[in-house]
């Protein structure tokens, strides 16, 4: 009985931990929105930040293919160096992380899966 507390106990601290890491990575990635982008990447468009060993990243890969027909996007494998360093200036914490930007900023950025639709929306309005 007292092991199956301990087990509990273990669980419920993992799952809190979790939880508050996702809603650190969210809180970072609001204060990104104002930032600008280095000129090289123009002044509209999505900027995507993945990883190939990532599942999610995986997932989303059709998505970006599909987006990048449509708007200009910049995709940043975060496991070259180049990436990495990109991603560490703008404080990014995982993968998949889309952001979109207007007119030389940040306008929003996204954590996760996202659906085409969503991300033209939000590139278009």
């Amino acid at each position: 009985m007292e092991f199956l507390k301990i087990f509990l106990i273990g669980v419920a601290g993992t799952i809190a931990v979790m939880f508050g890491l996702q809603l650190f990575a969210r809180w970072r990635t609001k204060k990104l929105v104002g930032r600008e982008i280095p000129k090289k990447f123009g002044k509209e468009g999505i900027l995507y930040f993945y990883s190939p060993s990532c599942g999610i990243c995986k997932r989303m890969e059709p998505v970006i293919e599909s987006l990048s027909g449509k708007v200009k996007v910049k995709k940043v494998d975060i496991s070259q160096r180049d990436g990495l360093q990109l991603a560490r200036d703008f404080g990014i914490l995982g993968t998949p992380t889309t952001v979109i930007f207007r007119e030389g900023k940040v306008v929003k950025v996204f954590l996760g899966f996202q659906k085409e639709e969503k991300l033209l929306q939000e590139v278009r309005s």
